[in-house]
C-alpha cells in the first residue's frame, strides 16, 4: 500500500510555468525504411522522403540558442522516422552547424549532447566510424523487440519481410567496434509470455548496452476494452513483471549485468528525498518548454518528448493539434507568450492537480496521460484511465511487492 500524502505535505504547484529547455527533439525526416505494425506515425508520413535542410536547421538553432530559454545544458535528439536513412555526412554538417552557433551564442563550454533513435538495420562501418568520431557527444538507442520470433511479429519491412537479422547485425557490429548503445523494446501481448527470453536476449549484449528500456504496446488493446479485460490485461502484465524480475536476478547471478531503466527509475522515485520528489512527478516531467519537438517543416510542440502535431485534432480551434508555432517564422519568445500555450498549460495543470489531489500513486507517475484522459472522458480533470491503471498502478504494486521481498537491492 502506498503512503497517502496529506495536503500540508504537498509541494507548491509549479502550475504551467515554463521550464528551461533541456531537450530538442528533431525530425530530420519522417521517412522510415520499416513498416512496424505499432508505429504512431501515419503511413503517408513514413513514406515522405523530405528532410530537414541544413539551412532550416541553422535557422532553428539560431532561434533556440540565442533565445535565453536554455538551462545549463542541452540534448539534441533525432527521432520520429528513421534518422539513419540520412547519411553520416549530413549529421557531420548538422552537428558542426549547431556547435558553431553554440560557440557564438553561448561559448564552447556550454554542453550539448546528441543522440539518435534508430531501428539499427542501416548500421554499417561508416556509421560506426562516425560514432567513434563523435563518441564524446553522440549516443544512440536501438529499437529491437528481443528474439526474432518477438521482433519479427511486428517489426517488418514495407514488403512484409522480417527485419530482426538486419537489426541484430547492426547491434553485433556496434559491439565489435567497442561502441555502447541503449536498447528499447516494445512488448506486445504475445511478449507477455516470454519475459525470460526478452531479458536473456538483451543480457547477451550486457557489456554493450548502457540502458535497456521496454514499452508496452497496449494502446490499441485498451482503446475500447471493458473493465474485465483491463483487469485481465493488468494481471498478465503483473505476472510478466514478476517473471522479468526473476530473470533479471538470474542474469545478475551469472555476471550479466543489464540495467533495466524501467525498474531503476522506479527505485529512484521510491528512495528520493522529499525535496527531490517533485523532480520526478508528472507535472515536472511535462512542464512546457522542458522538451521542444521540432518537425522537419519547423513546427514546434512541447509537453511530450515526441512529435505530436495532430494528436488532439481541433481541440484548440486551429486544427493544428499541439503545434504552438513555427520556428522558421516566429521567435521562441513569441511562442512562449502565445495564448495557445497558456491554454494547453492550463489544461495540463488541471489534469495534474486532479491526480495530485485524488490519486495515491501520484508520486510514482511520470505523466503522459493528459491527452489520454481527454480522449476517453472529454475533460482533463479526471484521475484514472486504463492506461495509467496498467502502466502506473499495476507496475507500482508489482515492484513494491518485489521490493518487500528484498528485490530493490538488485538495482543498487
Amino acid at each position: 500500500m502506498l503512503i497517502q500524502r496529506s495536503v500540508s505535505e504537498e509541494q507548491p504547484s509549479t502550475g504551467g510555468a515554463l521550464a528551461p529547455v533541456e531537450m530538442v527533439v528533431l525530425q530530420g525526416t519522417s521517412f522510415c525504411n520499416l513498416n512496424c505494425s505499432y508505429c504512431y506515425l501515419s503511413e503517408a508520413s513514413r513514406k515522405n522522403t523530405a528532410k530537414m535542410e541544413i539551412a532550416t536547421l541553422r535557422t532553428l538553432f539560431e532561434r533556440i540558442l540565442y533565445s535565453g530559454h536554455l538551462g545549463e545544458s542541452l540534448r539534441v535528439s533525432w527521432h520520429s522516422g528513421e534518422p539513419f536513412v540520412l547519411k553520416p555526412a549530413y549529421y557531420r554538417e548538422a552537428i558542426g552547424t549547431i556547435l558553431a552557433i553554440r560557440d557564438a551564442a553561448l561559448g564552447p563550454n556550454f554542453d550539448i549532447q546528441f543522440d539518435f533513435q534508430t531501428n539499427g538495420t542501416l548500421i554499417d562501418q561508416r556509421w560506426c566510424d562516425f560514432l567513434k568520431e563523435f563518441e564524446d557527444i553522440v549516443s544512440i538507442g536501438i529499437s529491437c523487440d528481443g528474439p526474432a520470433y518477438l521482433h519479427d511479429a511486428h517489426r517488418r519491412s514495407w514488403t512484409h519481410k522480417p527485419t530482426h537479422e538486419r537489426t541484430l547485425a547492426g547491434m553485433e557490429l556496434m559491439r565489435r567496434n567497442g561502441l555502447q548503445f541503449d536498447a528499447i523494446a516494445v512488448v506486445s501481448r504475445d511478449g507477455f509470455e516470454h519475459p525470460e527470453a526478452l531479458v536473456e536476449f538483451f543480457a547477451t549484449f550486457a557489456g554493450s548496452i548502457r540502458d535497456f528500456h521496454f514499452n508496452l504496446h497496449d494502446e490499441l488493446d485498451l482503446i475500447s476494452c471493458e473493465a474485465d479485460s483491463v483487469d485481465e490485461f493488468a494481471e498478465r502484465y503483473r505476472h510478466f513483471l514478476f517473471r522479468m524480475l526473476a530473470a533479471y536476478a538470474r542474469c545478475e547471478q551469472n555476471g550479466q549485468h543489464l540495467n533495466i531503466r524501467n525498474f531503476a527509475s522506479f527505485y529512484e522515485r521510491v528512495f528520493s528525498t522529499r525535496n527531490d520528489k517533485p523532480l520526478y512527478d508528472a507535472r515536472n516531467m511535462s512542464r512546457p518548454f522542458r522538451t521542444l519537438n521540432v518537425m522537419s517543416n519547423g513546427d514546434v510542440s512541447t509537453f511530450y518528448a515526441g512529435l505530436t502535431g495532430d494528436e488532439c485534432g481541433d481541440l484548440y480551434g486551429d486544427g493544428r493539434g499541439f503545434v504552438l508555432g513555427n520556428l522558421l517564422r516566429t521567435s521562441l519568445d513569441d511562442i512562449a507568450g502565445s495564448p495557445k500555450l497558456q491554454r494547453v498549460a492550463a489544461d495540463f495543470e488541471s489534469s495534474h492537480a486532479a491526480c495530485e489531489r485524488d490519486c495515491s500513486y501520484y508520486d510514482m507517475c511520470a505523466g503522459g496521460y493528459n491527452l489520454v484522459k481527454f480522449k476517453r472522458h472529454g475533460v482533463f480533470d479526471v484521475t484514472q484511465t486504463p492506461e495509467c491503471f496498467v502502466h502506473v498502478k499495476t507496475f507500482t504494486d508489482a515492484l513494491l511487492d518485489d521490493m518487500n521481498k528484498g528485490g530493490a537491492q538488485r538495482f543498487f
